[in-house]
């Protein structure tokens, strides 16, 4: 549905989504804010070791001095250019998450180690911060290179141990120290890999579902836009706040400013407001604007209050009219059938007794004539009725690939050899040998051979031999192929031509005006076409058109 005053174009709907089957990819967004978090902290942690190692608190609190001393105020300085580097390398993205993760997991084990030897070991603390490092490298790093950070710390902690044990600082409770804290970091990255791993899930599936959402509502807006029913939305105040490409042509095309209903049209506020009162709906169509068709309003609320908005139905009355005659043609057409069936044996009768009574010998010549024009009636009714079975015992159409050279060939042999010519000619112009359509090959044979019938029926000059010419073509393959029958006889009078194919329509006392409606069902059926052509010079020409198979408009569209 749209706000503005035009109808909205289709908008191109994009599907997203994985392929089945497959793992989908982390959300890298997250992976980038945590990364970021991380980076954070440990621009966090140099600056607080560059504060105690460089202005005197570090030496006081924790005795360190001489060599210690320089190489640790040397470490964080470095450490500290390092984390700058590598939080604005994050921040650039000039390397993926994986590659700066790992440089900078590689920077804290190096100054975390040295940090231990400047401090102490463990019992002044540093090690800790060891485990945090493990922690993100668990968020952020596979899980074998997770392992990897957290070997390399244990193997830290212990080294620093064993170098204390060497010294006799320390005593072997340092070293059990350092093991419980080794046999930590292995625990930290499975927990930590696990619930990022079940963060990652669960992010994906909220994105995917969030795709879902976003499909369906694109979907939604589609239907409701092409939907042939007006649909407005209306608020408390009587404004048109939404509507359809239908609703707005039915409004009459009315400018963004006209958003009120009173304006726009005061028979339909003034049903809306007798919904409101009443809760009744008004059945009489009502005209909103000159140009459009009648509708019928239907009125429904958006929310269960009284004040809440109301979603507005235009229903165009033609419509609903085609529908109901629809209706009623489907029950004549049964109706028609069941009485074409019943007529079949009173009408045997008749002929039987007809062709009785022709026989005896005793039977004036006058009452011969009788019993012909009797035969003649009976003959014309049994092919009504035939015709009109024939509607509807029709059967669905099976569809097929058709080469029409090698159709139009058979077909002209089984003409010839079905109906005797005489001297009319019947000649077959194939224009492109490789024309093929989408049809079912029977029903297309039973059509053109009505027409070809016809043709050498009524397509003739009088006291001369018909000409008729079935012409193939097809201009290329994304195009529909065209069978055309051209006579040479004295053509159809224009009055005549806009009934052609109207049931029951016909200018010979002979005929049953069924036979070209046959015909148009038969190519409808097959998504094909009929029309009536005038022939410069005289004559008449039936063009019919069929539909493309697939293959041929997706072999032109990659031509293309």
């Amino acid at each position: 549905m749209s706000d503005s005053p035009q109808p909205a174009n289709a908008r191109s709907m994009r599907v997203i989504g994985s392929r089945r089957g497959a793992a989908p990819a982390p959300p890298e967004a997250l992976r980038w804010y945590e990364l970021r978090l991380f980076n954070l902290y440990r621009v966090l942690v140099a600056a607080v070791f560059s504060l105690l190692l460089l202005s005197g608190l570090g030496p006081r609190y924790f005795e360190i001095g001489g060599g210690l001393l320089v190489a640790g105020q040397i470490a964080v300085v470095v450490y500290a250019l390092a984390a700058s580097a590598v939080f604005a390398a994050s921040e650039s993205r000039r390397l993926g998450v994986t590659a700066l993760t790992l440089i900078g997991v590689g920077c804290d084990l190096l100054m975390g180690g040295m940090l231990l030897f400047v401090f102490g070991g463990l019992s002044s603390g540093v090690g800790v911060l060891l485990l945090i490092t493990v922690a993100m490298a668990a968020l952020l790093l596979p899980a074998r290179l997770a392992l990897l950070a957290a070997a390399i710390a244990s193997v830290t902690l212990l080294s620093e141990s064993f170098y204390s044990l060497g010294l006799e600082h320390a005593s072997g409770r340092n070293l059990a120290q350092a093991a419980l804290l080794g046999t930590a970091f292995f625990l930290t990255v499975a927990i930590f890999y696990w619930l990022a791993r079940l963060t990652r899930e669960s992010q994906e599936l909220v994105e995917r579902q969030g795709v879902d959402i976003a499909n369906l509502a694109q979907i939604n807006e589609l239907i409701i836009q092409r939907m042939r029913t007006g649909i407005l939305v209306l608020d408390g105040d009587g404004h048109v706040r939404r509507f359809n490409e239908s609703g707005w042509y039915l409004l009459g095309t009315p400018a963004h400013t006209e958003a009120e209903v009173r304006r726009l049209s005061p028979d339909l506020y003034d049903r809306w407001r007798y919904w409101l009162t009443t809760g009744k709906h008004n059945n009489v169509p009502i005209q909103i604007a000159q140009g459009v068709p009648a509708v019928v309003p239907r009125f429904t609320r958006l929310g269960g209050e009284d004040d809440a908005a109301t979603l507005c139905f235009l229903e165009d009355e033609s419509m609903v009219y085609r529908r109901a005659e629809e209706l009623t043609l489907a029950s004549l057409g049964r109706l028609s059938a069941s009485i074409a069936h019943e007529v079949r044996n009173p009408l045997a009768a008749i002929s039987h007794a007809a062709q009785l009574l022709n026989e005896s010998e005793q039977m004036p010549d006058a009452d011969r004539r009788l019993i012909e024009i009797i035969m003649n009636h009976c003959g014309r009714v049994n092919g009504i009725v035939e015709n009109v079975l024939q509607l509807s015992r029709r059967e669905r159409s099976r569809q097929e690939c058709v080469n029409l050279a090698q159709w139009g060939h058979g077909l002209i042999h089984d003409f010839r050899q079905a109906q005797p010519l005489g001297q009319d000619q019947l000649k077959l112009v194939v224009e492109n040998r490789e024309a093929r359509a989408l049809v079912d090959p029977s029903q297309l044979t039973q059509a053109v051979w009505n027409l070809l019938r016809n043709a050498i029926r009524y397509g003739r000059q009088p006291d001369q031999p018909a000409d008729i010419t079935l012409r193939i073509r097809q201009a290329n393959p994304t195009q529909g192929a065209l069978i055309e029958i051209i006579d040479r006889g004295p053509g159809i009078p224009a009055p005549h031509q806009r009934q052609l194919f109207e049931p029951f329509f016909t200018t010979r006392a002979d005929g049953t005006g069924l036979g070209l409606y046959i015909c148009k069902q038969l190519l409808g059926a097959n998504q094909g076409s009929i029309e009536y052509v005038n022939v410069p010079g005289g004559g008449s020409c039936f063009r019919i058109q069929l539909a493309v198979p697939q293959r041929d408009l997706a072999r032109g569209g990659a031509s293309a």
